[in-house]
């Protein structure tokens, strides 16, 4: 009898040695090991119960600090040390001996909001039956295909803290007991409004990270980029509005630092560097940035429904056929991928599911931004010469330098000796020149130029014959659909928000038609649009530099006859007034 209770010692105490007792806080807020005695050896109490404590840190109150149906010390709340309440009426609560802070340890964020939990990110590595996680780029004891590389968004790595990367009911792991393949983990409870972290990215600076890290490498608290205390600065979402800032204090690089940074809520320190784990070249990168309020020109990864469920590929046909397809709507940001898009002018951005049940569902993409850049993605040829996108980083994560920069890097190809390219005052990567790709020069002095990551071509992309030779741009036929200031434009065969005279019947030649592309029907001093917002009747469009060596192979442009007396004609634009539309938007047009 003795023998037994030695062994079952032993073994409890082995089983609590192996869980993941690295933190590196000062303060243990990061702990997620197993210790559940306090430092007098008193048992704890569990956080889900209220007995014989009763207490508001409930993982309800405190969803990212560990909590659960579990006795393990924790600190939820700014404590001096992780601590728990004991199960001795008599004393209420007491800190815990959890050994010492690791500075190299990688903290977690447990907080997570998927039902299934495929957006955690924790480090919980023991199954609910106690069982200890084998590694994701493990074959032994048990071979799988769930490996970073098959799986290569779901959080999988070197380690063996517990994912969903398919779908499962909740987040799981094999184990290393030969005679159990694997069992769910218990992590806790989701979290309504925490925001699902995409901890994977790829630039060697981060620049892409979208996670949740909202700890400095030296553990202390990051500011909300929102905020201007302790420390006031000009890293604000309306300054760096593609750099994912916000209304938290999530790690972020806006501004070209070697690594994801924040402000810290020290006032002693401004601000330091982020541990985010490592780069994966594997990473698909995308841009959360879109401006347009029914989300049509967002092309960012979000995967999941607002219900969390699961989107299908745009390419496939099961569970659910359709015709969204990438050659039916081949400027919508389709693909082979399941991220959500809105190609048909739905109230937001969707996607079909993988539930047979479920057609389709809305997605939450978060929030537009007046100043966001939406990119036209959509190219069909191989070299992506005709690539009209804002991807402006190499494959390797590097700045683009401007193509009107010649520093760090001089160079020729310039829009004046390139006009056809897409080059212009930005940094976009474009193929000006037959190299094998779209490509920048970099603004780093030690790499002049590198090629980047633009996805796929689109056999059936209509590729925008962006060539125009006259100065006015009346031959103009490309695709450009936004103005200078980032509007859409209403389509030409469109009366509202703008009713206007300008129309394919009126004028048969200027390429009107059932589309948005910018055009000068009427010999103004270059092209224009009429926009979709109402307060702003029209703009001008940046269509690039004319060419005077361009082969026009649309119709012949001539003059339009002058419309009829029931159709009569205002110039668009009063030559007494700037281009930026500060003038009355009462005068007819």
């Amino acid at each position: 009898m003795i023998a037994i209770l030695l062994t079952t010692l032993f073994i409890v105490v082995d089983f609590s040695e192996s869980a993941s007792e690295c933190y590196h806080a000062v303060d243990g807020y990061d702990y997620r090991g197993t210790v559940s005695t306090t430092v007098s050896g008193y048992t704890c109490q569990e956080w889900t119960e209220q007995s014989p404590h009763s207490h508001t840190r409930t993982p309800e109150n405190y969803p990212n600090a560990g909590l659960g149906e579990h006795n393990y010390c924790r600190n939820p709340d700014g404590t001096s040390g992780a601590w728990c309440y004991t199960t001795d009426s008599s004393v209420r609560w007491e800190l815990c001996d959890i050994g010492q802070p690791d500075e190299n340890c990688v903290p977690a964020s447990e907080c997570y909001h998927e039902s299934d939990g495929n957006d955690y990110r924790g480090t919980v590595s023991m199954t609910v039956n106690g069982n200890t996680c084998q590694e994701w780029t493990e074959q032994s004891p048990h071979s799988h295909s769930r490996t970073p590389e098959n799986y290569p968004d779901a959080g999988l790595g070197e380690h063996n803290y517990c994912r969903n990367p398919d779908d499962t009911s909740g987040a799981w792991c094999y184990t290393t007991d030969s005679s159990v393949r694997w069992e769910l983990c218990d992590i806790g409870q989701p979290e309504e409004n925490c925001q699902a972290a995409n901890e994977c990215y790829h630039a060697i600076d981060a620049y892409d990270y979208r996670g949740t890290v909202s700890r400095t490498e030296n553990g202390r608290t990051c500011q909300e980029w929102t905020e201007q205390s302790p420390h006031s600065h000009t890293r604000t979402p309306e300054n760096y509005p593609n750099a994912g800032l916000g209304e938290h204090n999530y790690c972020r690089n806006p501004d070209g630092t070697s690594g994801a940074w924040c402000y810290t809520t020290d006032p002693n320190n401004r601000w330091e560097l982020c541990d985010v784990g490592q780069p994966d070249e594997n990473c698909v990168s995308a841009s959360e940035c879109y401006h347009e309020s029914d989300g049509n020109d967002y092309r960012g990864t979000v995967s999941r429904t607002e219900n969390g469920r699961t989107c299908q590929e745009w390419t496939e046909q099961s569970p659910h056929s359709h015709t969204r397809t990438p050659e039916n709507y081949p400027n919508a940001g389709l693909g082979e991928h399941n991220y959500c898009r809105n190609p048909d002018d739905t109230s937001g951005a969707w996607c079909y599911t993988r539930d047979s049940s479920v057609r389709w569902e809305l997605c939450d993409i978060g929030q537009p931004e007046e100043n966001c850049e939406p990119a036209n993605e959509c190219y069909h040829e191989t070299d992506g010469n005709d690539y009209r996108g804002t991807v402006s980083r190499t494959e390797n994560g590097r700045t683009c330098q401007e193509w009107t920069d010649q520093s760090p890097h001089s160079h020729t190809r310039t829009p004046e000796n390139y006009p056809n390219s897409g080059l212009g005052q930005h940094n976009y990567c474009r193929n000006p020149d037959g190299t094998s790709g779209a490509w920048c020069y970099t603004t780093d002095p030690y790499s002049r130029w590198e090629l980047c990551d633009i996805g796929q071509p689109y056999e059936n992309c209509g590729p925008p014959n962006e060539c125009y030779h006259e100065t006015d741009g009346s031959d103009y036929r490309g695709t450009v659909s936004m103005t200078v200031n980032g509007r859409t434009c209403q389509e030409w065969t469109e009366q509202s928000p703008q009713s206007h005279s300008r129309t394919p019947e009126n004028y048969p030649n200027a390429g009107l038609g059932e589309h948005n592309y910018c055009r000068n029907p009427d010999g103004w001093s270059g092209v224009w649009c009429y926009t979709t917002d109402a307060s702003v009747r029209w703009e001008a469009c940046d269509i690039g530099q004319p060419d005077e060596h361009c082969v026009v192979t649309s119709a012949p442009v001539t003059k339009a006859p002058p419309p009829t007396p029931e159709a009569p004609v205002v110039p668009p634009h009063i030559p007494t007034q700037p281009r930026n539309n500060t003038y009355s938007n009462t005068a007819p047009l």
